[in-house]
């Protein structure tokens, strides 16, 4: 879309030349492309006590739910440019690292993590109120630093945890008897910063029966990139997939990752990461074969978080300095600091 927005500009261009020659400025002013003004940036006072560790956009991009060191949740409505504070929701005693909505086919349901050790998930179940449908906590006093909704597609409204203390938790809802089953298995000895759900449309994702293969990524202190997956829908063992060099590709922690969207590209991409300043993807154009990672970018400060566009084209990274850029790849598969605003719209 880029390659033919550029050819048309030329064109445009051009015919405005030839009717400035002929002597009609008003055809060359009617054939001159113009450039959108970019949005200027919204500043939402969330009133917070603390500082803020993240913030989610639901579904639709029309709610907004963040969290904080003060140990709350808020949720914010979202109308162009207006944005409205709807709800508070407490639980935790501490910290709250992250939060996430569910799909929408759930109803408006919000998860969250901290520094307690706790995950709940509220549900709204009247506007501008929320309750808490489950409280889960590992019992050994071990923050859970990430929280991931599994993709809709999987059919089960799960939800990945991930803990200091190395362990990747799975807690799955039961919608005939309204129970949570939790599951864990130990991804890394060092404790774990980060986790992302893959598509279940991207290849590999199914058995060649069809059954779906759950495949979870994980990125930990231990500076290692790990893809997991679960045959077995009905065991809680899940394999590690093969991994160029075993998952160690950055030098310090990974601090996030990110499966890429699916919409119609079926081969899965993964975005991480780290303290050591760089962003990494990784592919894996074999099923056979281990996944392989190349250099994205190396920031001038650790790098935070990595978030993909609704459509998994554009990529946006996060670091230490207060910085935040937009990345896209080409046809050639090399990516790109997006500079001008309208860029990042296609």
């Amino acid at each position: 879309l880029k390659e033919t927005r550029g050819f048309c500009s030329r064109v445009y261009r051009e015919l405005a030349r030839l009717f400035e020659a002929r002597g009609d400025p008003a055809m060359a002013a009617a054939a001159a492309p113009t450039r959108p003004e970019a949005a200027a940036p919204q500043l939402l006072d969330t009133q917070h006590e603390d500082h803020v560790h993240d913030v989610a956009w639901d579904y639709y991009a029309r709610r907004l739910a963040t969290c904080s060191s003060d140990g709350t949740v808020k949720i914010f409505a979202a109308d162009g440019e207006a944005t409205a504070h709807e709800a508070t929701i407490t639980g935790h005693g501490g910290p709250v690292w992250q939060v996430c909505w569910a799909h929408p086919r759930y109803g408006q349901v919000v998860a969250s993590c901290g520094y307690d050790g706790q995950v709940l998930v509220h549900k709204e179940d009247a506007p501008g109120r929320w309750t808490a449908v489950h409280a889960w906590s590992g019992g050994e006093g071990a923050s859970v630093n990430a929280v991931c909704w599994a993709p809709e597609g999987a059919g089960v409204l799960q939800l990945a945890c991930a803990a200091s203390d190395g362990r990747a938790t799975i807690l799955a809802h039961d919608a005939t008897s309204g129970e949570w089953a939790a599951s864990s298995f130990l991804a890394s000895p060092l404790g774990l910063t980060s986790c992302s759900w893959c598509p279940v449309e991207a290849t590999g994702s199914a058995t060649a029966e069809g059954a779906l293969v759950p495949r979870l990524a994980t990125g930990g202190c231990d500076a290692l990139v790990k893809v997991w997956r679960r045959e077995d829908p009905n065991a809680d063992a899940w394999d590690l997939e093969p991994v160029a060099n075993g998952g160690k590709a950055h030098t310090g922690w990974v601090r996030d990752v990110a499966f890429s969207p699916f919409y119609g590209e079926p081969k899965p991409c993964l975005i991480s990461c780290s303290d050591d300043k760089s962003v990494l993807v990784w592919t894996r154009n074999d099923l056979n074969g281990p996944w392989a990672s190349r250099v994205v970018t190396t920031c001038d400060a650790p790098v935070w978080r990595v978030a993909w566009s609704v459509a998994g084209c554009v990529l946006a990274v996060s670091s230490g300095d207060d910085a935040v850029s937009l990345w896209k790849e080409s046809v050639a598969g090399d990516w790109h600091e997006l500079a001008e605003p309208e860029e990042a719209a296609t």
